[in-house]
């Protein structure tokens, strides 16, 4: 009888552990199609606001990153991903992040800066756009002007002759 019972809890213990295993493994489940992430993003940004525990905010900023980081989200966000993991830099100690952690915020803030640095070319682009617009407008004009004296010149010309021929013929 000892070695029965020993045996059955022996027996539940291990198909406890094992159910809340696969509760944990779906728990985890990352997020798929557009809807899936349309959904959870919400959940962990509600939970990054409300929770009153700074280790479950702090997780939740960083699935957060992870996400918006994600190949699969349709709706990839760098900023946001770099600002998420600002905050949960904010709320963990140094000695909690990974390495992973580390070379993602590193590239994440390179990102950054590139995209800064790209919006304030863009920015310059357009501007020399603008002023080669304005300035071949300029250049038209003063072709349509020059264009204009040049046939108030033969005007002239034909004038000058004009009075040259009359003239002669008074003489």
């Amino acid at each position: 009888m000892g070695l029965q019972w020993h045996r059955l809890q022996w027996s539940c213990i291990f198909l406890i552990i094992f159910f809340m295993i696969s509760c944990s493994l779906q728990a985890v489940k990352k997020p798929e199609g557009e809807k899936e992430f349309s959904q959870e993003i919400p959940r962990l940004e509600r939970l990054a606001r409300e929770d009153p525990k700074k280790s479950v905010r702090a997780e939740s900023y960083l699935q957060l990153a992870y996400l918006y980081l994600d190949f699969r989200n349709p709706q990839l966000n760098y900023t946001r991903a770099l600002r998420e993991m600002e905050n949960y830099l904010s709320l963990t100690p140094d000695q909690a992040q990974t390495d992973d952690f580390q070379n993602w915020f590193a590239v994440l803030k390179e990102v950054d800066k590139l995209q800064t640095n790209l919006e304030k070319t863009q920015k310059a682009n357009k501007s020399l756009r603008d002023e080669v617009t304005d300035s071949q407008k300029v250049n038209k004009s003063l072709r349509d002007e020059v264009t204009d004296l040049k046939e108030t010149i033969e005007k002239l010309k034909a004038l000058d002759r004009l009075i040259e021929e009359r003239r002669n013929l008074t003489k």
